[in-house]
């Protein structure tokens, strides 16, 4: 038995940052799965803005709220602290740069990448109806192509987003831009080759490799081949 547990869905991008910091920190977790669409009373007693992933650390509380911290980046914030795992920067300066990098992901990113092309496309396939590809296409082609320019800038040649170092903002990036690639591939490498190049990276990563596999294994079933949006 781990000293922690993640709540929340496999699919889901948050889940996968989380999983990918309890990774680079060296910690085993346990995971429980939480229906979205049905959350039970006792996990909205522990998430009340109704969102996933939560986690528990046990070595503070192990029942109701004692030990839980809900949101993603307040959970990495928390592990990073917790384990030293240098996944900040390495100046103040880099500190906050991850952090507005790491916002922009979960945000901004997050909206186009998750709400309006991964959801467009998987959801309606639940209850065995088409996907709203129009939806997924119209944001692909006029809305995502600024926020890939914005992070081809950021790189400009580096490996990494910040410094020479892996960092959250390198997660947090890589979790949007995998939740795209599940459904709909990477952008097209001759426009945004840096950005491309780091999302092939980031999958190969530790935290990075279980998640995906779960999760290519749950959308084959629903989604057999990937959605091209060119």
């Amino acid at each position: 038995m781990s000293d922690f547990i993640v709540y929340g869905s496999p699919l889901s991008p948050f889940v996968r940052k989380v999983e990918a910091v309890l990774e680079c920190a060296g910690q085993a977790f346990d995971f429980e799965n939480i229906n979205i669409m049905d959350m039970p009373d006792w996990f909205l007693e522990i998430s009340p803005l109704r969102r996933i992933p939560v986690l528990r650390d046990k070595t503070v509380g192990k029942t109701g709220i004692a030990g839980t911290i809900a949101d993603s980046s307040a959970i990495c914030l928390y592990l990073d602290r917790k384990f030293s795992a240098g996944l900040f920067g390495k100046t103040d300066f880099d500190a906050g740069q991850v952090a507005w990098l790491e916002e922009y992901a979960d945000s901004d990113l997050a909206i186009k990448t998750g709400m309006s092309v991964f959801r467009p496309i998987i959801f309606p396939r639940f209850s065995g109806q088409p996907s709203d590809i129009e939806t997924a296409r119209k944001t692909w082609h006029t809305k995502l192509p600024a926020n890939f320019d914005y992070l081809e800038r950021q790189l400009d040649g580096k490996d990494f987003f910040v410094g020479d170092t892996y960092s959250i903002a390198d997660i947090a990036i890589g979790c949007q831009m995998t939740q795209l690639d599940l459904v709909a591939g990477l952008p097209d490498r001759s426009n945004w080759p840096g950005l491309a190049a780091h999302t092939e990276k980031m999958k190969l990563h530790p935290g990075f490799v279980e998640n995906l596999a779960t999760c290519t294994k749950i959308l084959r079933g629903l989604l057999p081949e990937k959605i091209d949006l060119g």
